[in-house]
């Protein structure tokens, strides 16, 4: 019996090594494209569509916007809100796409690591979604860590777009200038004239 045990945990573990490389090769290329990504909202007729990542965009919006609906969609899928989410936006021959979705780890589900080069034009972030009524209502406002990594770290000042736990996506342009509604997942109907593109 603890021979069948042993193959069965050897087999488990070999599986999830195979499991890993294979989600390690799609992260290879800029351009790979993800499946499209499809969720309803409770109380919404029309579903929320993204196309996924690689997909190419005519600007940074519909870009930001088609990734803070996957990244939303893909939270729903996952059962998992209360991390944060996020990533960048890069120009490709005169279009805009974004990379792989970027989580937080679980030991520090607020903050999030990617890498921000030259290249990127932008960069987007669907703060987390808790059970608690402050903490969302606290994540309605721009981090002060986000506030300063596009005033003041960011000598180029890209814009940071974020989805809100309100389900409200904002664009952020740096210090003097005013946050911008890009768009609300609560009105997917809205979505297209960006996330068509």
């Amino acid at each position: 019996m603890a021979f069948i045990h042993s193959i069965l945990l050897l087999a488990l573990a070999l599986s999830n090594a195979a499991n890993a490389a294979d989600e390690d090769s799609g992260h290879a290329g800029r351009r790979s494209i993800q499946p499209a990504a499809e969720a309803s909202l409770a109380n919404e007729a029309r579903p929320l569509h993204a196309r996924g990542p690689g997909a190419l965009f005519a600007s940074i919006e519909a870009a930001a916007v088609d990734a803070l609906t996957y990244a939303h969609i893909r939270a729903l899928e996952a059962r998992d809100t209360e991390c944060i989410r996020g990533g960048t936006i890069y120009s490709i021959d005169g279009r805009y796409s974004y990379g792989e979705i970027q989580l937080g780890n679980p030991l520090t589900p607020h903050r999030l690591s990617y890498r921000f080069g030259p290249l990127e034009v932008a960069r987007f972030h669907a703060y987390p979604v808790y059970q608690d009524v402050l903490s969302n209502r606290a994540n309605e406002r721009l981090s002060g860590t986000d506030r300063r990594s596009v005033g003041v770290i960011d000598p180029l000042h890209r814009p940071l777009f974020v989805l809100h736990p309100s389900l409200a996506i904002r664009a952020y342009r740096g210090e003097n200038s005013e946050r911008t509604e890009v768009a609300n997942l609560h009105h997917p109907e809205r979505v297209p004239l960006f996330a068509g593109n």
